[in-house]
């Protein structure tokens, strides 16, 4: 194994995936990507996969098209399928305030050129059999909006890498970033192992305030729980591929999983978790699952105006998992300024699945000293100024932010 390389990329989920892939193509040198698990085994493994193309935040339809484009290059250059599912999503309005969140999205779809069309309650209950129209003012169907696996997306981006030449190597924990002065030096491994290279990307999700820790540097987001119930199998009344649904009427969003229905539910007061608590695996980290059924009951009666039957509705499956949350809902992307050659990926927000393609792409041309394809200011790491992300105040403005989210 090399001791020295051009660019370290610390994190094998979608975000340092994607970067790992980006860079590459951009023939930046020799790359190292490493993690302390198995590739894509993390927090990517555990997101709802939404690709919503329209966005009202500035530069976010740039980034999540870049993520289509990169998922037609990587299916192209690995001769292989990633199972993008193009089912369309509908977003639902039922009061004055969504009402103006959906004609925003409209604005922005139509100045993208992203297909969209009001349907009628009669074309919305064809789509999705489910739903109660009664309560619908507006529907807003996007019919190119897809959903994908995102540990397979993810794996995609680590393949195809590799396959640009990127060493990948898993199930090695990185210990410390290292610099000297005010410039990065490269990393420690947890075994005691240094490898050298003067450009260190810290995309390590969760876990990358641990690493910045040390270096008295504070990234501005922390983990919240972020969850999602799985329904019995009911293949008549939740068929395959029908669009997925963003109801911000009632905190939620809904999509189809085999025959089964994925509901997604955010409680009014998000739970932050403390960096410093974390794990090493999340299978070992406890996200007060024992919760679920009182975050349930909390948020259903929102819900059942358009699931009726929500109180009775078998579930089969929970999942919950980190998201990391910045305080003004927008990532983290760009360097370090403390520190020439440290970089950072991070702060997904709930989005870095359908974003993570251009999240990678902005980070690559910033490295390399490229024209940004997007202005790297709104994702800029210092914009907070000094933050302390190990406080139980700065966390609770990271969960806020998700609570206050709009869409599902």
């Amino acid at each position: 194994m090399e001791q020295h390389y051009d660019i370290i990329i610390i994190g094998g989920g979608l975000l340092g995936c994607a970067t790992a892939y980006q860079l590459a193509k951009r023939n930046a040198g020799q790359i190292l990507l490493v993690d302390g698990n198995e590739i894509a085994s993390q927090a990517s493994a555990r997101a709802a996969c939404l690709l919503t193309r329209a966005r009202t935040k500035p530069a976010l339809m740039e980034l999540v098209q870049e993520t289509y484009d990169c998922i037609g290059e990587i299916e192209q250059l690995l001769d292989e399928s990633l199972e993008l599912q193009q089912c369309g999503s509908i977003t639902i309005a039922s009061s004055e305030a969504s009402l103006k969140e959906i004609e925003a999205l409209e604005e922005a779809a139509n100045r993208f050129g992203i297909p969209n069309e009001r349907i009628t309650r009669e074309r919305t209950k064809e789509l999705l059999p489910w739903i109660e129209t009664d309560p619908i003012d507006v529907a807003l169907y996007m019919p190119t909006d897809a959903f994908i696996d995102s540990a397979l997306l993810c794996s995609g981006y680590a393949k195809a890498a590799k396959k640009l030449g990127v060493t990948l190597r898993p199930n090695s924990k990185v210990q410390t970033i290292n610099v000297e002065g005010n410039r990065t030096t490269g990393i420690t491994l947890i075994n005691g192992e240094t490898i050298t290279a003067p450009i260190v990307v810290n995309a390590a999700g969760s876990w990358a305030n641990l690493l910045m820790r040390p270096l008295q540097i504070g990234l501005p987001f922390t983990p919240v729980r972020s969850h999602f119930w799985i329904s019995a199998i009911d293949s008549e009344r939740f068929p395959a591929n029908h669009p997925f649904t963003v109801i911000p009427d009632a905190r939620a969003f809904t999509r189809s999983d085999v025959g089964a229905l994925i509901i997604g539910l955010r409680e009014s007061q998000c739970q932050p978790f403390d960096p410093a608590t974390l794990t090493d695996k999340l299978e070992d980290f406890d996200f007060n699952e024992a919760a679920k059924w009182t975050v349930l009951d909390e948020c259903a009666p929102l819900l059942k105006r358009f699931l009726k039957d929500i109180d009775e509705l078998p579930i089969a499956h929970y999942m919950a998992g980190p998201s990391c949350y910045v305080p003004d809902a927008k990532f983290i992307i760009g360097p370090i300024a403390q520190y020439t050659g440290l970089y950072t990926i991070t702060g997904c927000c709930g989005g870095g699945v359908a974003a993570g393609g251009g999240m990678g792409r902005l980070v690559a041309e910033l490295i390399m000293k490229e024209t940004p394809f997007v202005d790297p200011a709104y994702f800029a790491p210092e914009r907070f100024g000094k933050v302390d992300p190990f406080s139980a105040e700065f966390q609770k403005r990271c969960a806020d932010a998700r609570s206050n989210k709009k869409g599902g």
